[in-house]
């Protein structure tokens, strides 16, 4: 069998064609350019959309109402996402990087001791709302030993195994399942797998990851934050964005002495305004390919029309999913999408964006909780059916087939008001004077965790696939072995991790934080 790439390419000669303009492509535009000095004119970023972000795009005004998309969660900055941000020069045109104002901003907002939030859940009780820590998350003897398990069986014995195969209906009524799912937006028929990635790398953290000093936070929203200085970067550098550009297919070699297994690109099919060209791609030229998109067949709701449910296969099939087909048909080394984007029950989510025209809400909030309005994380309601969670700016539910508490609906056939006034029942709060003065903007989303469905390794391509010379793959559907997926640092170790190998430089990414084992377990024993 042939090696996988392993030689250094000229970077004056290398043509490099990164398919999609989300986070993983950005990254590997940067990195192509600060690592491996490849000139900007030489990048060609193809996108069958019309702006960069991906699904981290933001959007609306005062008047209509705001929508931030979720893009990838939870956001914790690790390894990866601040090495990025490093090489990226800060928009204010000083000699700080990006990644420089962004920390002195959270230095500038840092609470004061004493103001950290510490209600982490609200569950009503007799009509009345009860503030809980989650310090005390107990879970029992049985799901301790089960939780031990999971942490120690090797990954090809998980398999397609689903969290809901090691645990009883009790477990998923505690409120460390409350907070490990809402903040990692697992579900009980979600992957064994990823489940234990989750554990081992956080854990031990568990109690902290709703204080925001120890997460980082932006200024204003991912979009404008990241995307945007990023992108303003790269075009600075020369790099070439091709917009309304969809890669339908991409043509390589085959190996003769390997059954055909295809291993170089040598064409890219392309449509814009409805026309078929080809790119051609010289054996030392290196693409980059986005694979998949949780946020595929997103749909739009208004404060008084519910978002309606995709019904154009194209969304789930041909869009942005399509050139992952098309791969996998060639060779299974290119990973299997049918696994990820056929299980919509099991995979959607409903968020919704909410606009206050006055601090009322806000007043209440802080008065309920007694924590500053920006001071947590998330603050979930485990009494929900939908299992609602709100934070600044971006407000998620991870049940939303059930049907509401106070509105008799699945959230996923509500509107926005009425999503708004479910939440305010949660609260206790006044839907008479609240809701007149808000405008909720809810977005359905299909495939939202569509990387966390259960799978098998082969189902996942590597970044590299083997027996290939000029071509990676990237994104949340790749697979990154012991790192945990949903969220923006395994875009970025990806993007990486796909330079490095095709540049032929002589280094790889940090390794993937993984907590001790007795470090667990002294924790669970607390429990």
């Amino acid at each position: 069998m042939h090696d996988t790439v392993s030689s250094v390419r000229d970077p004056e000669s290398t043509q490099a064609w990164l398919v999609g303009s989300g986070i993983a492509s950005l990254a590997a535009a940067v990195h192509l350019i600060r690592d491996a000095r490849l000139p900007g004119r030489n990048i060609h970023i193809l996108d069958r959309h019309a702006e960069t972000g991906g699904g981290i795009t933001s959007a609306g005004n005062a008047e209509n109402g705001y929508i931030l998309y979720p893009g990838s969660l939870p956001y914790f900055h690790d390894e990866c996402v601040d090495n990025l941000l490093s090489l990226v020069p800060s928009a204010s045109g000083s000699d700080k990087s990006l990644l420089d104002t962004i920390r002195d901003f959270q230095l500038s907002e840092t609470p004061p001791p004493g103001s950290i939030a510490k209600t982490r859940f609200l569950r009503n009780k007799g009509g009345k709302c009860e503030r809980s820590e989650a310090n005390h998350l107990s879970i029992g003897p049985y799901n301790r030993l089960q939780l031990m398990k999971v942490l120690l069986e090797g990954e090809s014995l998980l398999g397609r195994y689903r969290i809901q195969d090691f645990f009883g209906d009790e477990f998923f009524g505690t409120d460390f399942w409350a907070l490990w799912s809402t903040t990692f937006a697992l579900r009980p028929w979600h992957s064994a797998i990823e489940f234990q990635r989750c554990l081992r790398k956080h854990l031990p953290d568990i109690h902290s990851l709703n204080n925001v000093s120890t997460l980082d936070r932006t200024r204003y929203s991912l979009y404008e934050s990241i995307i945007l200085p990023i992108s303003t970067y790269l075009r600075s550098e020369g790099v070439n964005f091709h917009f309304n550009a969809k890669v339908v297919d991409m043509r390589m070699t085959l190996d003769d002495n390997l059954k055909g297994d295809p291993t170089t690109v040598t064409e890219i099919v392309l449509r814009e305004h409805e026309e078929e060209r080809i790119v051609n791609v010289d054996p030392n030229d290196l693409t980059i390919v986005t694979i998949g998109s949780p946020n595929s067949g997103y749909q739009l709701g208004t404060n008084s029309d519910p978002p309606p449910y995709p019904s154009d296969p194209d969304d789930f099939t041909y869009g942005d999913w399509s050139l992952w087909f098309h791969l996998a048909q060639k060779a299974t080394k290119f990973g299997v999408p049918l696994n990820f984007n056929s299980h919509t029950p099991e995979s959607t989510l409903v968020t919704f964006t909410v606009t206050l025209h006055d601090s009322e809400f806000m007043l209440l909030y802080q008065v309920l909780t007694n924590d500053m309005p920006g001071s947590s994380a998330l603050l979930s309601f485990p009494d929900s059916n939908w299992l609602l969670s709100i934070c600044v700016p971006h407000q998620p539910g991870l049940r939303p087939e059930k049907m509401g508490n106070v509105v008799d609906k699945p959230m996923t056939k509500c509107a926005g008001e009425e999503i708004m006034t479910e939440l305010l029942s949660h609260l206790n709060f006044p839907v008479e004077s609240l809701l007149p003065n808000s405008i909720t903007i809810p977005c359905l989303l299909p495939l939202a965790t569509s990387a966390l469905l259960p799978r098998v390794h082969k189902n996942r391509p590597e970044v590299i696939p083997p027996n290939t010379t000029n071509i990676a793959l990237v994104g949340q559907f790749t697979e990154i072995p012991r790192d945990t997926t949903y969220n923006m640092e395994y875009s970025v170790r990806g993007a990486q991790t796909a330079v490095y190998a095709l540049m032929g430089l002589p280094k790889s990414p940090p390794r993937t934080k993984r907590s001790l084992l007795l470090d667990v377990f002294d924790l669970l024993a607390e429990g």
